[in-house]
Formats: structure tokens, C-alpha cells, sequence
């Protein structure tokens, strides 16, 4: 104990823990004595009310299944139900588990007795009573039944009942006093543990008290004679003996005391020491002063001259440069004002406290003021001068102004430019002048880093121009894969390029995800890329096509070139070329060639074997009818895809000719539609003329073409059958005719393309529905040509409606019909010159003319026609332009024009090359293309005649 005690006393802290420290571990003894007493008084309590509440439910549920027994045997005594007799044995069944469960509670002396007593009577009830009473029931006999069955109050089951109430009454009675005693209990042990804890903190007062007075008393002591040291008194310091931190804090007091004494006195003596060193220090200060001052003004300058430096290096434009040069001058020599001129062809220049109107006059005279010395000799020199007045300002006093010229020579010793600097009443030294002189080294590297940023900046731009004019898209790759520069074209060709990233830095992964979103079978083009870089090509190609999905579908062609500088490959440089047109040229004409070789073959097939059946086999005349029909049909067909083809080629070669003539479309429209009509029994045409009498000025047969065309699509794309509108009328001063079909219609995406040559709309539907996909092109090339315009609306599924609208042609004057100045010709004496060297088609026409009751002279070669034109005088000529080698229809129609017997004899052209702008040369003004209806030749002769 005592060795206890011993270490408690050398430490404060261990006597405040070990105060604690029994203080809590009290507190909490008697925290857990309490808690489990009450625990343990909780569960008691908990055991006998559950026991109680056990009894008591078995007891009850005891007296109501003994309950339903009763009711239910008295049931069964009156209606005799066998559900009431079932009912009786479940409700047993209940009762008799209830009574074995009581049994292994804890049960007083009359508890047991009175469930013997139950047993036994269920037991003789069961046994004896029931069927005895079951049967006085089937037998009806009632008065038995009564007798038998005992309803007083000494009934067992009365008694149970009566029991079941009185122990629930005495089930909560227990309870309540069970509660009142627990209360007690619990009241009781608070009060306890209250009491406790009053007497756990008093004792720990009182722990308190003593520590706190073994600690206060010794640090007011050591307090007490502190202040009395302070005030000069020295005493001596008690407490030393102690073994804790408070004899520690006294003993150090003390020695501090002791050593305070001692260094008293040494200080005095170096006080006044330091007071003879202070006046010393007071003198070397004031010389440093003035060094100080010295340094800062020096600081000032070269810091102004760093800054001059940094602004020469950090700029690269012209004007930015002279600013900063002549400010920073002046600046840093504390001029008044200055100028720099560049001795260029501009003469740019940049001043400070010099107005402009000063400037320029400095300028224009460079060559004869004061800037012809410093240009002759190449080097600075300054002048002195009286003010004048504008330098004075208010000053009456003379005043002096000194001028510095330095001149600015490039890396040739050539002068650039020049400055001049000025000070008012004060010289320029030599030195100074000196360092200003030196400055301007600095500022011809700067001049000349500038000259060399322009040329290099003006090399760059003509490159970038030069690329950005290629109409190829160029990229630059390093070693690594990295695309360091691009053109405008790239933007274009590939869209995750924009117009502004003339130079980029995108890695080789950043243009990989960048493919992937754009093109069509990225798999294909990142291995070709990786393998240009890594060895100059991709498995032997240095080249390859692949498809832009986005942000339109277009093909590219991607080759290479590497690049050397000095021997050394440096990089890569991609070309991306735009070969859509070419593509889309090249798929064309294979769909060209496709479409032709079914279009042609198709009709061809039927005219040759139905041909060959009527060589080659006897047939009724009706089954010939038919199949010259068929072939008559399928002419017509290969005549129209035939001329289709020849159109075509005449619009795209710019030899299309169109002869306008005042007309009205509706003769055309009701001609169209007779000739469509035969063909299409399926359909119904309804044709309404809103406006019959409307004149256009127009080509009559481009005109037919047209309204055939889009007549002949109305019918196939309908294949169903069913109406088809026509419509004419006038809407917004402008003729238009429209065509409306109810049959599969147009899907939106293929609007764009419905007009472009050798398109067709890909469908299911349409594969079986012939065409070249030129009708529309040549509809719109001929509705172009005649200043309107053609437009379709559609819903696919449902039908088209196409729109063509003219300009209308100025009224003009009565139309006399032809009929009425027909002349009266005798047929039989008009003479004709048939000039045609295809042997089948010569005799076509020949018989052709002969029928319709003209003489004819058919000539199969154009020399003898020449030579016997002028004997033979005919009344009309017909010529082919193309007969034997070396000689052509235009030798026939020159040889005509140019004898005077026959130069107004009626020519009629007859070829398969539309030139009718040279035949209108000659002023004829009637000519047939091949293949036409041999009728049409007769009724041109009937025309010229007229």
C-alpha cells in the first residue's frame, strides 16, 4: 500500500486517474448490481403472469369446446344432423388436447379435481349418455331424452364454466398485485441506487477537495514569491522536497532565480556596450543609404531594359514592335519624345510625344534632315539645338534640346530604320549614348526575327493556300501516326475535321474512334492506315477505297506518299480523294448496261419469235392479227426506250433543238390519252379542261413526249388498274397540267433522286415493271428548256400526283385551221424523190407513198440521186443524211440550194441524227427521226404541199 501510495504522490496526473478512476468504477458496480437485479425481477414477473395467462386460456377454450359438445349433442337431439354429429367427435378431439395440456401446467389441488371431474364425466358422457340420448331421439321418445339429460347446476360443465370466470378474475387479481409488487421492487431499488450514487459523489468531493488543496496552496505560494522577485524581493523557494511536478516547478524556479541574478549583470555591462556600437552603426546606415539609392535607380534601368528585351522576343507584329521600341526607349533613356522610322516602301513608323502632322514632315524629309548623316555614315551621332517654341511650353528662359539619331542596319550592315530620341535642357554623354547605341543591336535581331516571321508566315500561307485549293483532302501524319496538319478539303470528306484545325494534334487512337463513327467498314480502313504508317503500305496496297457514311454517303480514294528530309523519312502524306461522281458514273453505267440489255432483249425476244411463227407456220388470220399486233406493240416499245437513248444523248450533248410554236396542250392531252388508252384497258383516264383555249408556246412533239411519258408512268406504277386524273388549267398566270394516278406511289427518300437519269425507285413492286429510269431526266430536261417547271407530291401507297407548269404565251391572232387551206392537189401527179440506202426501210416508205397515191423515185445511193436531181426536177425530196461512204444527204441538200431550177424544192429529212438546227440553216423545216410511223412521212408531204 504504502509503495502504492509512494507512486500515486510523484505525479499530479496519476492522483487526478486514480481519483477517476475509483470514482467511476463505483459508479459503475452499483449501475450493474441494479441492472441486473431489476433483470432478474423482470424475468420473474414474466414467468408467473404467463403462466397465469396460460391457464387461463386453456380453461377457457376447456369450457367452450365442453360448451359445443353440450350444444352440439342437443343439436343433434333435435334435427338429427349428421353435421352436428361430426361436430360433436372435433369438438372432443379439441377438448381432449386441452385437458392434456393442462395437465403439464403447475395446477392447485382443486384445479386437478375439478379437471378429474370433467374428465370423468366427458368420459361416461361419451360412453353412456350420449347414445342412450341418441337413441331416446331417433326414437323420439323426448320425455326420456329430458329425464336423462340433467341441465341443474350441478352439471360439470356449469362448473367449468363457473370455474373458467372465476379464475380469470383471479388471474388478473395476481396479475394486479404482480404489477404492485413489481413497482415496489423496482421503486425500492432506484432509491437504492440514488442513495449510491449521493454517496459516490460525495466521496469523490471529497478526493477533490484534498487533491485540489495539495495542488492550489503550493502554485499560490510559487505565485506569491514570483511577484515578490518581480518587485525586486528575493526569497527563498519552499516546496523543493517534493517528489512531484510541483517540487520539479520549484526547484527549476529556484535555479532560474539564480541564473536571472547572475545574468543581470552581464547584461548591464553589455548595455552599455551596444550603446557606443549603436553610434557606429548609425554612420555605416547613412552610407548605405546612399549605395541603396544607387542600386534602386540601377535596378530601375535594367529591369526597364529586361522589360525592353521581353518585349522585343515576345511580339511578331510589325506595328506591336515599333510601339513597344520607341516607348521602351524612351522610357529607359527619360526622353521627352522620340520616333522610329522604317526606311521601307511604307514607311510605317511609331512616336511618343510627337504629333502626327511632326511625324510625317519627318518623313518626307528624311532624305535632307537630320537622318542623311546617320544614313550615310551608318552610325548614331547627336546634335544640340535651341527649343523651339512648342518644347518651351510656358518657359520664358532660353532652353537647349539635345537629338539622338541611331540608325538600325540588319544582318547585311543595311539600314532598316532609324530612331530618334530627344531631351529638352539636358545632354546625352558619351556613355549613354553608348548604351543606347548598344540597345539597337537588340532591336535589328528583332527586326530581323520579324523579316524572317513574315517571309516563313507568308511561305506558310501560300502553302495553305495552295492546299486549300487542291480539291483533294491532304493529312499529314508523323512517325508515330499522330495527324499533325490537314487542308480545308479534309473538313469536308471527313467531318470530324473542322475548317478551323488547319493544324491539329489528334492521336492515331482519337482518329481511330473518330472512323468508327464515320465510315461505313472502319475494319478495313484503321488496319490500312496502321500499316502506311508502320511500313509504307497494307499487305503490298498503297491504296484503298472506303465509304463516308456521315454526314452524306460518299467514297473515297486514300493513297500515300512518304516524306524525306535530308534521307530521313519524317512522316506521312495521306490524300483523300472524292471519287463519288466517279462511283456513282461507274454504277450507273452498269445499271445502264443492265437496264439496256433487258429493255432491248425483252421486246426483241417477242418480235423475232413471233416473227419466226408467222415464217414459219400456217395460222389463222385472227391468231396473225394477234401476233402482229404483239409485234407492232413491241417496235413501239424498243422505238421509245430507242429514243429515249438518242434524247438523252442529244440533251447531254447540247444538240437538242426545240422548235416553239404558238399551240394549245389540249388537242396533245386528248391525243396522248387515246393513244394510252388503247394500251390500258384497266384503267380509266378522266381528262377536265379547265382553261382549253390557253396558248403556250411550246415544242409540239417535246410537248407530246412529255405528256406521254408522264401518262405511260401513271399507268404502269398502277398496276392494278383504276382512275387516273388529268387536269389543265391556269393557276397564278401559269398553264399547268396535272397528272394524278392512285397507285403505289413514291417512298419519301426516293423524291430526291426521282429525277436523275437511269433512276429507279428500288422496290419489291416495281421489279417486275419495266423501264430505263430516263423518262422523268428527259421529261424534266424538256420542261427546263421550255422556262417551267415539273413537281410531285406523293404518298407512298397510295399514288402520285405530277405537276408541269408553262408560261403563257401572249394571245395571238385567230388560228386559221389548216383544213380550211388545204389546196386541192392531184395526188397521183406529185412526184417523189425517196433518197434512203437501207434496203428494207426504202421499200417501207416506197410502198408507204405509192398507197397513199404518189409517184415515187427511189434512189439507194446519194451519188446517182445528185446526178439525176436536176433532170428529174421532183416535186418534193425525201433524204436520209447518212448513205454510202462519202457522200451524205447534206451533198444532196447543197447541190438543191445551190441551182437555181431547184432552190424552193420542198426537202424533207429523214434520219436517225436530229441535227435540225443545221437543217433550219438551210431553211428546212420539216424533219423525221428514225424510227418513225411510215404514216407520218405521207402526212409531212401533205403538209409542205399545203
Amino acid at each position: 500500500m504504502g509503495k502504492l501510495r509512494r507512486y500515486l504522490n510523484k505525479r499530479i496526473t496519476r492522483q487526478f486517474v486514480a481519483m477517476m478512476v475509483l470514482s467511476l468504477s463505483l459508479i459503475l458496480f452499483g449501475a450493474v448490481f441494479v441492472l441486473v437485479s431489476a433483470v432478474l425481477t423482470l424475468k420473474s414477473y414474466t414467468a408467473e403472469t404467463t403462466l397465469l395467462r396460460q391457464k387461463q386460456e386453456l380453461v377457457s377454450e376447456i369450457a367452450d369446446h365442453s360448451n359445443e359438445v353440450i350444444l352440439r349433442a342437443r343439436g343433434y337431439y333435435v334435427y338429427l344432423s349428421d353435421y352436428e354429429y361430426d361436430q360433436i367427435f372435433a369438438e372432443k378431439v379439441l377438448l381432449d388436447k386441452n385437458l392434456v395440456d393442462i395437465k403439464k401446467l403447475k395446477l392447485t389441488a382443486s384445479e386437478e379435481e375439478v379437471m378429474r371431474n370433467i374428465e370423468d364425466f366427458f368420459t361416461n358422457y361419451f360412453d353412456e349418455l350420449l347414445p342412450k340420448a341418441i337413441e331416446y331421439s331417433k326414437s323420439q321418445d323426448y320425455q326420456a331424452l329430458r329425464v336423462l339429460i340433467s341441465a341443474g347446476e350441478d352439471n360439470p360443465v356449469n362448473k367449468l364454466i363457473t370455474y373458467s370466470h372465476d379464475l380469470e378474475s383471479q388471474v388478473r387479481l395476481i396479475a394486479e398485485q404482480k404489477n404492485d409488487q413489481l413497482i415496489e421492487r423496482l421503486s425500492y431499488q432506484a432509491l437504492l441506487f440514488i442513495a449510491y450514487i449521493v454517496f459516490i459523489l460525495v466521496l469523490s468531493s471529497l478526493l477533490t477537495r484534498r487533491v485540489a488543496k495539495a495542488i492550489g496552496v503550493p502554485l499560490l505560494t510559487l505565485t506569491s514569491q514570483a511577484r515578490n522577485f518581480a518587485n525586486g524581493e528575493y526569497t527563498e523557494v519552499d516546496l523543493k522536497d517534493r517528489a512531484d511536478e510541483l517540487g520539479e516547478l520549484a526547484r527549476t524556479f529556484h535555479m532560474m532565480l539564480t541564473q536571472i541574478q547572475s545574468n543581470e549583470e552581464e547584461l548591464v555591462a553589455q548595455n552599455e556596450e551596444l550603446i557606443a556600437q549603436q553610434d557606429e552603426l548609425q554612420a555605416q546606415q547613412e552610407e548605405l543609404q546612399l549605395a541603396v539609392e544607387v542600386m534602386e535607380q540601377n535596378e530601375k534601368y535594367l529591369l526597364k531594359r529586361n522589360k525592353f528585351i521581353q518585349s522585343l522576343s515576345s511580339t511578331l507584329d510589325q506595328t506591336e514592335l515599333l510601339e513597344s521600341i520607341i516607348t521602351n526607349i524612351v522610357s529607359i533613356t527619360e526622353s521627352e519624345k522620340g520616333i522610329i522610322v522604317k526606311l521601307d516602301r511604307e514607311h510605317e513608323y511609331a512616336s511618343v510625344g510627337i504629333s502626327e502632322d511632326a511625324a510625317l514632315q519627318f518623313i518626307e524629309n528624311r532624305n535632307d534632315g537630320i537622318l542623311l548623316r546617320a544614313l550615310q555614315t551608318k552610325k548614331s551621332y547627336s546634335i544640340t539645338r535651341d527649343c523651339y517654341a512648342g518644347e518651351k511650353g510656358y518657359h520664358d528662359n532660353p532652353m537647349k534640346a539635345t537629338d539622338l539619331v541611331l540608325p538600325i542596319l540588319n544582318a547585311s550592315q543595311e539600314i532598316v530604320a532609324c530612331v530618334v530620341i530627344t531631351k529638352v535642357n539636358r545632354e546625352i554623354s558619351m556613355q549613354e549614348e553608348v548604351e543606347i547605341a548598344g540597345l539597337m543591336t537588340q532591336v535589328s535581331l528583332a527586326f530581323d526575327k520579324l523579316q524572317l516571321y513574315e517571309i516563313s508566315e507568308k511561305q506558310r500561307l501560300m502553302t495553305s493556300d495552295m492546299l486549300d485549293t487542291i480539291q483533294e483532302g491532304i493529312q499529314l501524319l508523323d512517325l508515330d501516326g499522330t495527324t499533325r496538319q490537314i487542308n480545308r478539303k479534309m473538313s469536308d470528306i471527313l467531318p470530324f475535321f473542322t475548317d478551323a484545325e488547319q493544324t491539329v494534334m489528334m492521336t492515331d487512337e482519337q482518329l481511330k474512334n473518330h472512323i468508327r463513327t464515320v465510315v461505313a467498314q472502319p475494319e478495313m480502313l484503321i488496319p490500312f492506315i496502321e500499316g502506311l504508317v508502320q511500313s509504307g503500305h497494307y499487305q503490298g496496297m498503297r491504296s484503298i477505297t472506303y465509304e463516308v457514311i456521315e454526314p452524306e454517303r460518299r467514297f473515297i480514294q486514300l493513297y500515300c506518299e512518304p516524306l524525306y528530309r535530308n534521307g530521313i523519312k519524317f512522316g506521312l502524306l495521306l490524300v483523300h480523294r472524292d471519287i463519288t461522281k466517279e462511283y456513282e458514273v461507274d454504277r450507273m453505267k452498269s445499271e445502264f448496261v443492265s437496264t439496256v440489255s433487258h429493255e432491248l432483249r425483252t421486246p426483241l425476244a417477242s418480235v423475232l419469235g413471233f416473227a419466226e411463227l408467222l415464217l414459219h407456220r400456217e395460222l389463222k388470220p385472227e391468231r396473225q392479227r394477234k401476233y402482229m399486233t404483239t409485234i407492232h406493240q413491241e417496235a413501239r416499245r424498243l422505238t421509245t426506250l430507242i429514243n429515249d437513248f438518242l434524247d438523252l444523248q442529244r440533251m447531254e450533248s447540247g444538240k437538242q433543238t426545240y422548235e416553239l410554236k404558238l399551240l394549245s396542250l389540249t388537242a396533245l392531252i386528248t391525243e396522248a390519252v387515246d393513244m394510252q388508252q388503247l394500251s390500258a384497258p384497266n384503267h380509266h383516264i378522266q381528262v377536265r379542261h379547265e382553261a382549253p383555249s390557253t396558248i403556250v408556246l411550246a415544242d409540239r412533239d417535246k410537248m407530246h413526249q412529255v405528256i406521254i411519258n408522264l401518262l405511260s408512268n401513271a399507268i404502269k406504277y398502277s398496276p392494278n388498274g383504276g382512275q387516273i386524273d388529268i387536269v389543265s388549267g391556269i393557276n397564278h398566270n401559269q398553264f399547268y397540267i396535272r397528272i394524278e394516278d392512285h397507285g403505289l406511289g413514291i417512298p419519301t427518300e426516293a423524291m430526291k433522286n426521282l429525277f436523275n437519269k437511269f433512276y429507279r425507285v428500288d422496290n419489291t413492286d416495281r421489279r417486275e415493271i419495266g423501264g430505263t429510269g430516263l423518262g422523268l431526266a428527259i421529261v424534266k430536261e424538256i420542261v427546263t428548256k421550255h422556262e417551267g417547271k415539273i413537281e410531285v407530291q406523293s404518298e407512298f401507297g397510295k399514288g402520285s400526283i405530277f405537276t408541269v407548269t408553262l408560261p403563257i404565251a401572249e394571245q395571238p391572232n385567230p388560228i386559221i385551221s389548216e383544213e380550211s387551206n388545204i389546196a386541192a392537189w392531184d395526188e397521183t401527179s406529185i412526184q417523189v424523190m425517196l433518197v434512203e440506202n437501207d434496203n428494207n426501210l426504202a421499200t417501207l416508205l416506197s410502198d408507204e407513198l405509192l398507197a397513199s397515191g404518189y409517184m415515187v423515185h427511189l434512189f439507194k445511193e446519194g451519188a446517182l440521186a445528185i446526178e439525176a436531181i436536176e433532170e428529174l426536177n421532183p416535186d418534193i425530196v425525201v433524204v436520209d443524211l447518212m448513205l454510202e461512204s462519202g457522200v451524205t444527204g447534206w451533198d444532196l441538200i447543197s447541190k438543191i440550194k445551190k441551182t437555181d431550177l431547184l432552190l424552193n424544192l420542198p426537202i424533207i429529212i429523214s434520219s436517225a441524227f436530229e441535227e435540225k438546227d443545221k437543217a433550219s440553216q438551210w431553211g428546212i423545216t420539216e424533219f423525221l427521226v428514225k424510227p418513225y410511223l411510215p404514216g407520218r412521212l405521207s402526212a409531212a408531204i401533205s403538209r409542205l404541199l399545203r
